[in-house]
């Protein structure tokens, strides 16, 4: 299994040595960093577990400035080492990268006491007493202690044994718990001659193939993997959690920022510009004001937002200045506008706007989730408010929903969006797109088109071309290669009719039958045959207009439908097998209007 870990603590206390000491790695790859001496942005390393497998490291920036790529190095850690130098002691960036740390959830925190040969034993022991009590009230936890000197290179092989026990003993089980799809926030974005544009960043819940399509979020945008590398090596696969470079065909470099998330499956993420967040008071005491701008980080992505403070909870709605992509109980950051200040932090509990009339039982619901909520939760939320919800990762019971693909609905939801779209196909007498019947039943076109495909598959709906009907039959995508064959003769054949006799495809015969049975065609007498929507269009041409009860003569049908006599007795003869009309001498009598049925 593959690790991540990276460093956090106070501007100079020795975190950049330490990684080097341990990886033997300069991660210093900007010029101001080589000439101040000083992380500014994110560095990589790794070092190899006793197992063989690479561990890989993120060097954290110290300085206050620099708070927002400290956001983007700790996202993804399965384990941080907390800096503190013995010559120094805990300083106030100690305090706010723990707060970080903390408000980030992550609780495998080793403390390194770095500079160990500048102090004497007596020293050692109160800079650790004094970081292990900040630990207790700030995070609530004592974390194992390790003291090293990265300069004299004492401590430092029994700190990577250390962290190679402790990501074996804690990880698997946390990751379990949080798997998500494979995803991976982008923290670079250059080219390379050869390949094109490159990103790199930590592939987390998922794995990642040379070959395979990915979307780049919150565009949507599909690209390809043209290559990957981790750790200076070229592979084919790439697993969960480390650091790789992605080679991506089919997208520019000027069109990929820092921030964007690659995600494996397109409904993967969240894609929004409002949130609601759900604030964590214990940590900051900061208090944001209602309608003031902050600014907002989770992964390796920050921006502008207008946030509102729900009066009486602990609820915040952030209006994003921009779109990202972000998931369900994903932990945020607020940072001060113009400052490096962190005014609060919390967990991403919503997102997208939601209607005035939802929202006084949406915040109640919310309130309500345990303090450490699972995608269940999330589940029971939608289910209350809208009847349906997103599978999502995690296995649940699903008894007494209604499985619609990724979706699940309540009964009572699933039959009345049914009885809906009925109404709208009724009514309408036309074919229509989920995109269009979306907005005519009110519900989103993703979990209503898990409704539809559902419908079709259990033969209330017909689908074609994207197209929904009323009626019984299937996608023409899963009829074999003669029976789309056949209805595109039938269909070139239109009033003439499809005389199966005349024309000799292997198989006609068993294919006519079943898409007679699967409700794409229709047999008249002589062994002609209509498609189903002809013979609907003609029946509709036919009784328009006419009451039940009400007579026509067989020259009045044909000037209706245009049919010759060799088909429109025919015609007539099924319509009298389907109950429209009855024989009454030369004449036929309305048995039902067309008006009040389905056509």
């Amino acid at each position: 299994m593959s690790y991540v870990v990276g460093t956090a603590g106070h501007v100079d206390h020795g975190k950049s040595a330490l990684i080097k000491a341990l990886t033997g790695i300069d991660t210093a790859h900007l010029p101001q960093e080589k000439k101040r001496g000083m992380t500014i942005d994110l560095g990589f390393a790794y070092f190899k577990h006793q197992n063989g497998e690479p561990v890989g490291v993120i060097d954290v920036p110290g300085h206050e400035r620099f708070i927002r790529n400290m956001v983007a190095g700790v996202w993804s850690l399965d384990m941080v080492l907390f800096v503190v130098a013995a010559d120094e002691g805990w300083m106030q960036m100690s305090t706010d990268h723990l707060k970080v740390i903390a408000s980030m959830g992550i609780e495998n925190v080793t403390l390194v006491i770095s500079k160990s040969d500048l102090v004497d034993d007596e020293m050692l022991a109160l800079v650790e007493e004094e970081a292990l009590e900040q630990f207790l009230d700030i995070a609530g936890f004592i974390p194992d202690s390790v003291t090293v000197s990265a300069h004299e290179g004492e401590g430092i092989d029994g700190l990577r044994q250390h962290i190679c026990n402790k990501l074996d003993g804690s990880v698997d089980d946390e990751r379990e718990d949080n798997e998500r799809h494979g995803h991976l926030y982008i923290d670079r974005v250059f080219t390379v001659n050869g390949v094109g544009t490159t990103v790199t960043g930590s592939l987390c819940g998922g794995e990642f193939a040379v070959g395979q399509k990915l979307y780049m979020q919150p565009s949507g945008r599909e690209v390809q993997v043209k290559s990957l590398q981790s750790y200076h090596q070229n592979i084919e696969l790439a697993k969960p959690v480390s650091r790789v470079a992605i080679g991506l065909k089919g997208i520019k470099k000027k069109e990929v920022e820092r921030g964007f998330c690659l995600t494996c499956r397109k409904g993967a993420s969240f894609v929004t510009d409002e949130l609601i967040v759900r604030l964590d008071s214990q940590l900051f005491e900061n208090k944001c004001r209602n309608n003031s701008e902050v600014e907002v980080a989770f992964g390796t992505f920050n921006t502008l937002a207008k946030i509102f403070v729900f009066k009486g909870t602990n609820l915040a709605r952030l209006r994003l200045k921009e779109p990202a992509s972000c998931f369900w109980n994903q932990r945020a950051l607020l940072i001060q506008h113009g400052g490096s200040r962190i005014l609060n932090c919390g967990a991403i509990v919503w997102s997208g706007a939601v209607a005035k009339s939802y929202r006084n039982k949406l915040y109640d619901l919310l309130m309500a989730m345990p303090e450490r909520p699972a995608w269940e939760d999330y589940v029971t939320i939608n289910m209350s408010l809208y009847g349906f919800a997103k599978r999502g990762e995690q296995a649940l019971d699903e008894s007494g929903y209604k499985v619609c693909g990724e979706w699940l609905f309540t009964e009572e939801c699933f039959n009345q969006t049914y009885q809906q779209v009925e109404a709208v196909l009724k009514q309408g007498q036309i074919d229509l797109s989920a995109i269009e019947l979306s907005g005519k039943v009110q519900m989103e076109a993703s979990p209503l088109t898990a409704v539809l495909d559902l419908l079709v598959a259990e033969g209330k709906l017909r689908k074609s071309n994207e197209h929904y009907s009323l009626g019984c039959g299937q996608n023409e995508a899963q009829l074999s290669q003669t029976a789309k064959k056949i209805l595109e003769h039938m269909e070139q054949a239109g009033k003439q009719g499809y005389e199966a006799d005349k024309e000799k495809i292997p198989g006609a015969q068993k294919e006519l039958r079943n898409l007679v049975r699967l409700g794409f065609a229709v047999p008249m007498e002589g062994k002609i045959y209509y498609l189903a929507s002809l013979y609907e269009e003609l029946v509709h041409d036919l009784l328009q207009g006419y009451s039940e009860g009400e007579r026509f003569a067989i020259s009045e049908a044909r000037e209706r439908t245009g049919l010759s006599r060799k088909y429109m007795i025919p015609l007539l003869n099924r319509m009298e097998a389907d109950g429209w009309i009855k024989r009454v001498e030369n004449d036929r009598q309305v048995l039902k209007a067309f008006e009040t049925e389905c056509a």
